[in-house]
């Protein structure tokens, strides 16, 4: 029987990647080398400034911009004489708010739009505020919007409690119908309070 020889072992396959790294780091090399030459080269040619690091201030216990005995040492080292004004603050206007309304800025009466009578029975009666302000239309607007309540006394069932309201002189108020005891009842009315939002 024939038993065919082994192979011969196959030999080892040299490793590369020493050789690759070490070429890597030649490479590193010398860009870095090419490059600080070239620079090296521009700063030949060129003027390179240097920066300061000493404090612009006469005093070196400030920093800039500082201020000196009689004025300013400015941040790029130069001085001025005379001491900056501090400029003024600005101070909003302030308007004074009117005084409050009352009672006694006003007059109220009554404006009789009908009357219908029926003998011993008493009278119907229909009647509007009049409002009149004082004092000046400007002081009355400065209020905003008001409210007035008033007192109308003459009617049989008793007093009649009413609003009406105004903004500067445009008044806004609706009649009251009254029913009187008699055609000689006096119908009365009286400010109560007046408000201002």
């Amino acid at each position: 029987m024939y038993i065919p020889p082994e192979p011969a072992a196959r030999p080892a396959k040299p490793r590369r990647w020493p050789w690759i790294l070490a070429a890597a780091i030649v490479v590193a090399a010398l860009t870095a080398t090419l490059t600080l030459v070239l620079l090296g080269n521009e700063r030949d040619g060129k003027k390179v400034a240097s920066k300061s690091t000493a404090s612009p201030c006469r005093d070196q216990k400030l920093k800039p911009p500082c201020q000196g005995i009689s004025g300013w040492i400015l941040a790029d080292g130069s001085y001025e004489s005379t001491t900056r004004a501090t400029p003024p603050v600005y101070v909003a206007p302030t308007t004074p708010s009117p005084p409050p309304l009352t009672p006694a800025d006003f007059t109220l009466d009554l404006k009789t739009y009908s009357k219908k009578c029926f003998g011993s029975a008493g009278c119907n009666v229909v009647v509007e505020p009049a409002l009149t302000y004082k004092g000046s239309a400007e002081t009355m607007a400065s209020h905003g919007m008001c409210s007035l309540t008033y007192d109308i006394t003459g009617d049989e069932s008793g007093t009649v409690t009413d609003t009406l309201s105004f903004v500067g002189t445009s008044v806004t108020a609706h009649r009251s119908v009254l029913s009187t005891p008699s055609s000689k009842t006096k119908v009365t009315v009286k400010i109560v309070s007046v408000s201002c939002t």
